[in-house]
């Protein structure tokens, strides 16, 4: 129900949509990301209420017209604004206070001098006769041009937002665009209205399709279909990790999308073509291949790139003495490697290009450290990366030697405040030596370009990694495809140690991994200590979300002396809904941490105490994607987080980077191993599962895994062995570019 704000109670309902004219009176809170602000004001009866919205541009004593519906919060009930905009003062007084707020040349006395010269008529003088300033005491004729500049370009960004309103484009976005775009925004929605959806932050295709339909584009307009085209083939690479769409399958995505005919679609997918906007290739059954450019250059280039180490000078063929050399670092290092874990150090000193796989406890970090061993004592720099913090992490603390984050031994530095570019590259190459790449199997395809042409001609690479595992989050499937491609020395390891044959995580892991429904303990051996592996039946997601508050708060704590805020991570399929990440972390973020003071300028609802992960690398602050850390304190307008024994600081703007960490999905886990896992696979998830997700979560277990599930949903995902499929060509093209 809407209504005009009359009555002198000002009443605050709930639901109720009202408008109103008033005057800000204090700033609380604004995020310069997204606008986004936190406003007291009064009304002209002096109500005071507060506003929130996307209300950045409004500052203390402005009057506006704002309208809006009554919400109520944790802060009690606030009007979230659906529209406002600056009201014109009908007072002396009120005149005077808006044009020394709106204008920074001008002071509230000069404004009462100007107000006292003119009156009513000041806002006309402003607009149309403004040399009549200059009578004012204290106005001269530089003064009077910095005024004009700033009153004409505050008059321009209202004449926008009445435009931009006026197309029906909300306050809201209104207030974005023109943040971003300012007077540019008209003639972009006009004539590249789609541009929003690359450039704009929460605009997505159909969003600004939408907007290019109020802006007057017609459905059929080749402009649409084209940007269609373009969408349905980004979309696949970025939702489902494909490098191309077959024609046939573009067309009916690009049809549904558009509700377009299909001919319309083709017609202009060969416009694209002809302009080589968009690139194209035949499979060996005929079948046309379209791709975006880039990502058709990206995976030649990749292929290429393989190819010139490949094909740069020998490094010879391991001999007796490189044997004896091995043997004598088995003695020193207390082990004994297998036959194939022998050949993988030998082939990995003199090939270009190696790639070892293996599941849990085939010695795939036994064998690293023998290859660092082997490379120190042949004089043979070697440089240790992963694609993760965590996963760099662990692999320094298996082999001693420092190991790096892909990103950072690129060495990524920011070119603008948000965006960044590595500075090792072709123009300027990493050190010779032998590079061994840890979790390669996270590894998508614009990363593996990057790293190949940062390597010289001299360099070796050693990809190590469980091809089994999930895919990259990325573009592509670069593990699989070199496996693939059989062109290149791939080392798989398959024997399972004596000492790792014995954990029924391993046992299970390789169980799942070819199909076999995991064993699962009696009674009887789950109620031991000794126990590695449970399964507890949950009938609903409520059922499953108890159990699982039970064993992080209270069950495993209790049997194995784990703490529950540094030593239990829970793992799920999905984010959302019942049995998700962010349900999950708001029971046990209510559990673990109850009395936690909350962080004031958290929109996360952040605690201090809260066990939280980064979700992006920062390498200003050292942090990195999948890093968990323990908010400790909040000091001066920003949080402290202590990452093992470091501490950093962060501001509202980097806050966002962060989100709570006592769950999170399987694909966040990649590259890391906690103590004791927690896998929540519900048959209402079952759309996501699938053999290598469950495989992939119960490896990250390092001495304790527990499945809460139903026999019928885990029996289904292990036999759905057909992960959805990617399409790419790298094997295609490392064998063309090897000569194969």
């Amino acid at each position: 129900m809407s209504s005009q704000i009359q009555l002198p109670s000002f009443e605050k309902k709930v639901g109720e949509t009202v408008q109103t004219t008033a005057r800000i009176t204090r700033v609380r809170y604004v995020n310069p990301e997204n606008s986004y602000a936190i406003l007291d004001a009064v009304t002209r009866r002096n109500h005071p209420f507060t506003l929130v919205g996307t209300l950045a541009a409004f500052k203390v004593d402005d009057e506006i017209r704002v309208k809006g519906t009554w919400v109520d919060s944790k802060y009690g009930v606030q009007l979230k604004v659906e529209s406002c905009e600056i009201a014109m003062p009908t007072s002396s007084v009120g005149l005077a206070r808006f044009l020394s707020s709106q204008l920074t040349g001008i002071g509230l006395r000069m404004a009462e001098r100007i107000i006292q010269k003119f009156g009513e008529n000041t806002v006309n003088v402003l607009d149309h006769d403004p040399e009549k300033l200059l009578e004012v005491k204290g106005i001269s004729r530089k003064k009077l041009d910095l005024i004009l500049e700033e009153w004409s370009e505050k008059q321009g960004n209202r004449q926008l937002f009445v435009y931009l309103q006026g197309h029906g484009l909300s306050f809201e976005l209104s207030s974005k665009l023109i943040g971003l775009y300012g007077k540019k925004i008209i003639p972009i929605l006009n004539q590249q209205p789609y541009l929003l959806s690359k450039e704009v932050t929460g605009i997505g295709f159909k969003r600004a399709d939408q907007i290019a339909a109020q802006m007057g584009i017609a459905p059929d307009n080749p402009m649409r279909i084209e940007a269609g085209i373009d969408y349905a083939l980004y979309e696949a690479e970025n939702t489902d990790g494909h490098c191309y769409l077959p024609r046939q399958v573009l067309i009916e995505t690009a049809a549904r999308l558009l509700q377009v005919d299909p001919a319309r679609i083709e017609e202009h997918i060969d416009a694209l073509i002809e302009r080589r906007s968009i690139r194209t290739d035949r499979d060996e059954t005929g079948e046309t291949l379209v791709y975006r450019a880039f990502m058709w250059n990206l995976e030649h280039s990749v292929a290429n790139e393989i190819a010139r180490m490949v094909k740069a000078s020998s490094h010879g063929k391991p001999n007796e003495d490189d044997m004896a050399a091995v043997r004598r670092i088995e003695t020193r290092l207390g082990i004994e490697l297998a036959p194939q874990q022998r050949e993988a150090v030998l082939t990995g000193l003199y090939e270009k290009f190696m790639v070892i796989t293996g599941g849990p406890g085939t010695g795939k970090t036994t064998l690293v450290k023998v290859f660092v061993a082997a490379a120190q004592e042949q004089d043979i720099p070697v440089f240790l990366a992963a694609p993760t913090g965590r996963a760099s992490k662990r692999l320094n603390e298996t082999t001693g030697i420092e190991a790096k984050t892909i990103h950072r031994l690129l060495e990524y530095a920011y070119v603008t405040d948000s965006r960044g570019a590595f500075t090792r590259n072709e123009d300027n190459p990493l050190p010779a030596g032998i590079y061994i790449v840890d979790e390669s199997s996270m590894i998508d395809l614009t990363l593996m370009r990057s790293l190949l042409v940062a390597l010289p001609n001299d360099a070796r690479i050693i990809l190590v990694g469980d091809v089994d595992q999930l895919p990259s989050v990325g573009t592509g499937t670069v593990l699989k495809d070199l496996i693939s491609s059989n062109c290149l020395p791939v080392i798989r390891l398959k024997t399972v140690f004596r000492q790792a044959e014995q954990s029924l995580i391993v046992k299970n892991a390789h169980r799942i991994n070819e199909g076999a429904y995991p064993i699962v303990p009696s009674r009887e051996e789950m109620a031991s200590p000794g126990c590695e592996f449970y399964l507890f039946n949950a009938a609903t997601p409520e059922h499953a979300e108890h159990l699982i508050e039970q064993l992080v708060c209270e069950k495993l704590p209790q049997r194995y002396g784990l703490d529950p805020m540094n030593e239990i991570q829970v793992l799920c399929p999905m984010r959302q809904n019942a049995g998700g990440v962010e349900h999950l972390n708001q029971i046990l973020q209510d559990k673990l941490n109850p009395s936690g003071n909350p962080i004031a300028f958290s929109y996360a609802g952040f605690r201090i105490g809260d066990r939280v992960m980064q979700l992006k690398n920062d390498y200003e602050h050292d942090v990195f994607n999948g890093d968990i850390g323990k908010i400790v304190a909040e000091s001066s307008g920003k949080a402290i987080v202590d990452f093992d024994g470091r501490l950093v600081e962060y501001t509202k703007k980097n806050l966002e980077n962060l989100a709570l960490a006592y769950a999170c999905t399987v694909h966040k886990s990649q590259g890391s191993e906690y103590p004791a896992v927690i896998c929540c696979f519900l048959r209402s998830q079952s759309f996501m599962l699938q053999r290598n997700l469950i495989y992939t979560a119960l490896t990250r277990a390092r001495k304790t895994a527990v499945f809460i599930t139903d026999s019928y949903t885990l029996k289904m995902a292990i036999e759905n062995d057909r992960p959805a499929m990617r399409y790419t060509r790298l094997a295609y093209r490392l064998n063309c570019a090897l000569g194969g």
